[in-house]
């Protein structure tokens, strides 16, 4: 089976109209070369960019030596009115002491403390199903932005709350995308940075709301009994001077955690019901994993691991569609990559959807076939051609948080529907600040008959 993606272009192309598309979507950028090269480069209005595809410098680049790599300024000019400093656009000493402080936030909430909140949200996303076609998206945005929420602030998130905070956070990805582009023109983009700040101003101060009146109503010897993220937030002190985070700079590490933390699953676990919907055979085969390892009942947390199969379908699905297609990084100084010059402040992509496509590192790479992540799969691949969360000290934190989310939302959803594609419906793949469908995901839901615990 051979999945929704945009066709590449046989050539590159420039002028407006090109520019225009790659606002759009900069998926609409790629040609077939840049599915076969190690190092692509290509030039903007006073700036050189270099993609890199080759594994191995991946893995310098992450991992051995992440302070020569810092994220690109752009990351930051892109994402700051929404996220403010937080760890997503930091660098240097500043990143260093947020990163230390969300480590022991998310030591203070365990994925064992949070099981039983992510289990409600899935609960109350199962009493919203109805049988008939269903808005993936829409229905995935709100249950992972649920789980986060009451992770993150011990409370349920309401429908109309999600609502705004989806309509404002899509429109939000549109604008930034359009913004980037047109700053790399050199061209004015006054109104629409303003319509962005609008977007991220409804987002922001949602959330500020709540974090003002936890630090109203609660001291930090009270938090210290909490079992959430904010009060992880709240506990945390700096080894090395001893300070707590002020409460900007709890928004910001919120709104990191709360926008990046269900967007990237919901964008994820999207795909996923797409593709299980049109894969029967394999929906069933999960079905029977789920019934035999919950027999019936509901999933508990040592159950988790058990389910192989379901945390391969997942695993294929990142590598698909990966939610963050590309990580930008800038280069602090004037070396040799690969037999081309790279200068100091040239821009340098690591292309997760290009490394999880490339037809060096993977057998048929455009297929979808969760069996190479399987129990019994020989597949063999560079480490640092497969990062849906990223690689090295700027990996994504919560990336076990989204796996163990991942498996309660699908073993929720397979114990009490079947997926039906929904007729004459194919997404359309593009690329913004997620992997998204332009025109939605859609499928059927019918009712499954449940398996029953054994006498």
């Amino acid at each position: 089976m051979i999945p929704p993606r945009p066709e590449p272009l046989a050539q590159p192309r420039l002028g407006l109209l090109w520019f225009t598309r790659v606002a759009h979507s900069w998926l609409d950028a790629l040609t077939v070369k840049s599915y076969h090269m190690l190092l692509g480069q290509f030039r903007l209005p006073g700036m050189r960019v270099f993609v890199i595809n080759d594994p191995a410098w991946v893995e310098r680049m992450l991992i051995t030596e992440p302070h020569n790599y810092p994220k690109h300024h752009l990351m930051h000019e892109a994402l700051e009115p929404l996220l403010g400093s937080s760890p997503f656009t930091t660098n240097g000493p500043l990143w260093q002491r947020q990163r230390r402080m969300l480590d022991q936030a998310f030591g203070h909430a365990r994925l064992g403390r949070v099981f039983g909140l992510m289990e409600q949200a899935c609960d109350d996303m199962r009493a919203r199903l109805h049988n008939g076609t269903l808005d993936v998206e829409g229905a995935m945005t709100h249950v992972t932005a649920d789980i986060v929420y009451r992770t993150i602030f011990s409370n349920a998130l309401m429908a109309h709350e999600a609502d705004t905070l989806f309509g404002a956070f899509t429109r939000y990805q549109q604008l930034a995308q359009r913004v980037i582009f047109l700053r790399l023109l050199h061209l004015p983009r006054l109104w629409l940075n303003r319509s962005r700040q609008r977007q991220a101003d409804i987002i922001r101060g949602f959330l500020a709301a709540k974090v003002r009146e936890r630090f109203a109503s609660r001291g930090v010897d009270e938090e210290a009994q909490g079992a959430d993220i904010l009060a992880g937030l709240r506990c945390a002190v700096d080894p090395q001077d001893g300070s707590h985070l002020s409460e900007t700079e709890v928004l910001d590490q919120i709104c990191m955690l709360f926008l990046a933390g269900h967007e990237t699953s919901a964008s994820a676990l999207s795909w996923c019901l797409y593709l299980l919907a049109e894969s029967p055979e394999l929906q069933q085969t999960l079905c029977h994993e789920v019934d035999t390892t919950t027999q019936g009942g509901a999933l508990q947390a040592g159950d988790v691991r058990k389910l192989v199969r379901l945390h391969a379908l997942f695993r294929e699905v990142l590598r698909l569609y990966p939610p963050v297609g590309y990580f930008p990084r800038e280069a602090v100084a004037d070396q040799d990559i690969r037999g081309s010059q790279v200068r100091r402040g040239d821009a340098l992509l690591v292309f997760p959807w290009l490394l999880h496509r490339h037809r060096r590192f993977w057998s048929e790479p455009d297929a979808f076939e969760p069996g190479r992540f399987g129990p019994d799969s020989a597949t063999d691949h560079p480490k640092g051609a497969y990062l849906p969360f990223g690689l090295g000290a700027r990996a994504c934190i919560g990336a076990g948080f989204a796996m163990q989310e991942a498996a309660l939302i699908l073993s929720t959803l397979l114990s009490h529907h079947r997926l039906l594609p929904e007729p004459g419906h194919t997404p359309r793949v593009v690329g913004r600040l997620t992997v998204r469908s332009a025109n939605g995901i859609r499928v059927r839901l019918e009712p499954r008959q449940r398996v029953q615990p054994h006498d």
